[in-house]
């Protein structure tokens, strides 16, 4: 069983009921086996006085047959003054010393014949505390009982040392206090056997002396922080303290030493001489004298450095994403939530959410592999990092999807800036597993208002802004009004919608006739999708496929689609009305780079008896600037016989250099070129440029958009090879494309 007060100081020290680490038992078990001679000391001087006691009891009349007295007094000189391992004195009523041993000079400095006769307030006090300390030593003395304390006094050098002050008043005959005995235990001593434990936890032991303001610090102390020993007061430790952390911690230590605390601890950075800083840990306990005053103040400090480091680290990788080490949305949340504090307290202070979403992820982690799609992410978030100026914040919200906080924002302007530097950024090609992946961005802004009261709510916006640019097209930026908040349901209950019209068959193919400009008979038909919604009718794509295409619903939506045309072909070459009739279907970037496109394209072939060369798949140029992988997709289905076109050339996308780059069949000119009902269109040279450059290089050109005689007379001066548009015929459902063909239409 462990001493209770060496058991009282390690529960101080190490927190109660926790057990020191094995290492430290057997140097403790010396520890516990000193503090019990301490007891065995102390019993010894107990007796000592009981015998001083019995000895002025019997006052100097008294005889003794046995020679008793004698005796009693060779026993009292042994024990008090030879073997005593406390200071031992014996002082009148007006406490003059009569008696001084052997420790109390080893004690105090002061030799018996110095100290004999002297005052003992007068001889062990400095003079200001002198008063007070006789006053309160004749208080105890008054009392007539035994008086346990701990005082502050001087030895004769000067130095202030903390004691343990037994007061023995001795009586005598008729009952009457007539001396004193007076025991000083040496605590210092106590210490230095205690601190012997603890040098070899590597641990800091400090003792701090309230009333004189002076701090021991152990050597483990300035082994810690480099420093050579100095000081001696509290500001060698206060003064190390971090100035984030000084506050508290002085806090802490005037709440114990008020006694508003049972202990002290406290967890905080001392500066390193070499101008780092050390995490430590410092726990300690105040002793106080009778009046509840502490008058002693110690404890120890743990370095906890590189467990700090370590739960630094591990709450960075909580709030930072594993992959791309940005902060994550949790953190993101909170960084605002300080942007509309700081706009609290400043008037003048405003700041924006950019929330920025990936346009054709999915189809590069479809195409490439998820361990490609991780690797544009990393590489992505690199460079959104060169679009921010000093102050912002770039984040990973989810998937592939940023935000980012811009820190005072001065106007709309400031935000689209950024918002331009990121288009520029992410328009340049992306090097990912040895392809070139072109991935563009939509981008939302919302900007702080008064009416925030929630980061959240000032991020959805800013996600709503984004929706909208990717219903504008993608690849734009758009900044946040409040009219897209009451619409932003309606787009969310379509989304809704689509996903379950998959299931309920709302889908209808419409057929557009490709027309030969030589002949004016059609020569094909390309499968258009319409979605006949139960409440909204007839719902044109640019309403829904941006978002069929985002969400990846494009790929069975498109699946549908070719199997719901070949199924019409079918019908129509049963009927006689489609001999070598051509199908076009257009072909997104998600489904062309869609893992089972090659399948599906073969059991399209095999179930409807279908020709390859009869399907003419239309794709646009931002789908095949999706990287190698593209130009590897359109190989295969060249090797399988399919035409290709490309769509929508001319109209600000396309380039010269990717009929050479891609095996493609021919290309159709923009709608836009003709729309408007100019005799020649609105742009006929370049239709001119287009036809002429498209014949040199040996590939047909279909023409889009006409809505005149004039415009086809212009075509066919132009020897272009085919045309579509309303001045043939509008989108009709399948029966009518077969009215059209039977009926033998021509222009």
């Amino acid at each position: 069983m462990m001493h209770p007060l060496l058991r009282r100081q390690l529960d101080a020290h190490l927190g109660t009921g926790r057990h020191p680490a094995p290492e430290l038992r057997l140097l403790l078990r010396d520890v516990d086996a000193q503090y019990r001679q301490a007891d065995q000391d102390r019993a010894s001087l107990q007796r000592s006085l009981e015998l001083l006691r019995d000895l002025i009891g019997r006052g100097p009349g008294a005889r003794d047959r046995a020679g008793g007295q004698a005796a009693l007094l060779a026993r009292l000189h042994r024990e008090l003054f030879h073997r005593a391992p406390f200071a031992a004195i014996l002082c009148d009523r007006k406490l003059q010393v009569r008696a001084w041993n052997e420790a109390a000079e080893r004690v105090f400095g002061y030799a018996a014949p110095e100290a004999m006769g002297q005052e003992l307030s007068a001889l062990l006090f400095a003079e200001g505390d002198r008063a007070g300390a006789r006053r309160d030593l004749r208080a105890s003395l008054a009392k007539g009982d035994t008086d346990q304390s701990l005082r502050v006094a001087a030895d004769r050098s000067g130095n202030a040392r903390l004691d343990e002050w037994t007061l023995v008043p001795l009586r005598n005959r008729k009952g009457r206090v007539a001396a004193a005995a007076l025991l000083v235990r040496d605590l210092f001593a106590t210490q230095d056997r205690y601190a012997a434990a603890w040098r070899a936890t590597g641990d800091v032991l400090w003792d701090w002396d309230p009333p004189r303001d002076r701090v021991w610090l152990s050597d483990a102390w300035f082994a810690l922080l480099g420093a050579e020993p100095a000081g001696g007061t509290r500001s060698e430790w206060l003064d190390r303290v971090h100035p984030s952390d000084r506050e508290a911690v002085e806090a802490a230590i005037r709440a114990h030493l008020d006694g508003q605390s049972p202990r002290f601890e406290s967890e905080h950075r001392l500066r390193h001489q070499g101008g780092g800083w050390r995490w430590v840990l410092a726990r300690g306990l105040a002793t106080r004298d009778a009046a509840g005053k502490p008058v002693r103040f110690c404890g120890a400090m743990t370095d906890v450095t590189d467990r700090r480091a370590a739960v630094d680290s591990v709450l960075h990788d909580a709030l930072h994403d594993s992959l791309t080490r940005l902060p994550t949305r949790a953190l993101f949340l909170d960084l605002v939530r300080r942007s509309f504090a700081r706009a609290r307290r400043r008037e003048d202070y405003c700041f924006a959410v950019v929330f920025l979403d990936l346009d054709r992820f999915k189809a590069v982690n479809d195409g490439l592999g998820h361990a490609a799609g991780d690797e544009l992410l990393v590489q992505m978030a690199k460079r959104l990092q060169t679009c921010l100026r000093e102050g912002d914040t770039l984040a990973r919200h989810g998937g592939d999807e940023f935000t980012i906080l811009l820190d005072d924002v001065k106007c709309p302007g400031d935000a689209q800036v950024v918002a331009d530097r990121v288009h520029h950024a992410t328009g340049q090609p992306f090097e990912v597993s040895g392809h070139d992946v072109f991935v563009t961005a939509s981008i939302g802004v919302a900007l702080s208002a008064p009416t925030y009261s929630r980061p959240e709510d000032l991020l959805l916006d800013a996600d709503t802004a984004m929706y909208r640019a990717k219903a504008q097209g993608r690849a734009r930026s758009v900044l946040f009004d409040a009219s897209m908040r009451e619409r932003m349901p309606q787009l969310l209950d379509l989304e809704a919608d689509f996903r379950r019209a998959l299931l309920r068959d709302e889908f209808r193919v419409l057929y557009l006739p490709v027309v030969d400009v030589a002949t004016g008979r059609i020569q094909g038909l390309e499968a258009l999708i319409r979605w006949a919604h139960p409440k909204r009718g007839l719902i044109a794509p640019e309403h829904f496929v941006p978002f069929a295409e985002e969400t990846g619903l494009i790929v069975p939506m498109g699946r549908w689609l070719l199997q719901q045309a070949g199924r019409d072909f079918q019908s129509l070459r049963e009927a006689g009305a489609a001999d070598r009739l051509t199908l076009h279907v257009n072909l997104s970037s998600r489904q062309l780079l869609h893992n089972d496109l090659l399948e599906q394209f073969d059991a399209f072939f095999q179930e409807h008896r279908f020709d390859p060369k009869d399907l003419a798949v239309e794709i646009t140029e931002r789908a095949l600037e999706q990287g190698e992988h593209t130009a590897f997709r359109i190989a295969e289905l060249r090797d399988r016989g399919v035409r290709l076109l490309m769509d929508d050339f001319g109209s600000g996308y396309s380039s010269i250099s990717s009929l050479h780059r891609f095996p493609l069949d021919s290309l159709k000119i923009d709608r836009s070129l003709f729309s408007g009902g100019a005799p020649r269109g609105r742009a006929p040279e370049l239709v001119r440029s287009i036809v002429s450059m498209a014949r040199d290089l040996g590939k047909p050109v279909v023409a889009e958009g006409v809505e005149t005689a004039e415009q086809l007379h212009f075509l066919r001066e132009l020897r272009c090879s085919s045309a579509q548009g309303f001045y043939f015929s509008p989108p009709v459902a399948g029966d009518a494309a077969r009215s059209l063909l039977e009926r033998g239409a021509s222009w």
